[in-house]
């Protein structure tokens, strides 16, 4: 099964008719909300395997129609893990793959990219905005704020965030700034999960080398000198 190449727009059109094939029940996430979903999984410090965001992505455990159904749908969802992974590990921001708020409402749907994204973090063993990792706040910021999260959050509190227009200039900001954030987390948690350079082990000193102290001399006959017991 390839899973390199990237998903051609036909590729990608046969996901998003995979995805709402009544094998799902309609739960299987779509194309938007899975990439959003798919790249905080892939940003994470911690390896989420597939047999823990796969059954998220797809409303549980389906029982296909056939090997070869199950087989294509996975093949394609892991190409699409991997155009996601490839997408951030670009110097350039990602681009962001957003549907139509609504069949009457053109906007790009920003809200359902960005429950994605929170779903897939939601998955790492890591909790993102502990204390020690001040600079997600701000990087999350915008996801945080377009999924309509904070929003509602202070409508249950029976208040308004902020006034109208400011929310909506707020919006406006978060949405220009949110591949660019994407990118960030990515960048931050990778470099998080590198390992420390290894320090080079000193070259070995022979008996007759000259002695790394400067001396002069040869090792043998100074600090590789055999210690004298009296």
């Amino acid at each position: 099964m390839q899973t390199t190449t990237k998903l051609t727009k036909q590729e990608l059109s046969r996901l998003e008719a995979c995805l709402a094939s009544p094998v799902f029940k309609g739960k299987a996430m779509r194309p938007d909300k899975l990439q959003g979903f798919l790249c905080a999984v892939a940003s994470a410090p911690d390896m989420i395997p597939p047999s823990r965001w796969m059954p998220e992505a797809l409303g549980g455990e389906p029982e296909y129609d056939s090997f070869e159904q199950a087989q294509e749908v996975m093949g394609l969802l892991m190409r699409f893990y991997n155009d996601a992974n490839a997408m951030l590990g670009d110097k350039r921001p990602p681009s962001l793959l957003l549907q139509p708020t609504s069949p009457t409402d053109p906007r790009p749907d920003y809200a359902t990219w960005c429950d994605g994204y929170i779903l897939g973090w939601s998955l790492s063993t890591q909790e993102w905005l502990r204390p020690g990792h001040e600079p997600l706040k701000a990087l999350t910021f915008p996801i945080l704020l377009l999924s309509g999260a904070f929003k509602e959050h202070a409508e249950q509190k029976g208040k308004a965030l902020v006034p109208e227009d400011e929310y909506e200039e707020t919006e406006r900001k978060c949405a220009e700034g949110l591949p660019a954030a994407v990118a960030e987390i990515y960048r931050y948690w990778l470099a998080k999960r590198r390992p420390a350079p290894q320090k080079k082990a000193a070259p070995k000193v022979g008996r007759n080398d000259p002695c790394p102290c400067g001396s002069g001399r040869k090792f043998k006959l100074c600090c590789g000198k055999e210690p004298t017991l009296h």
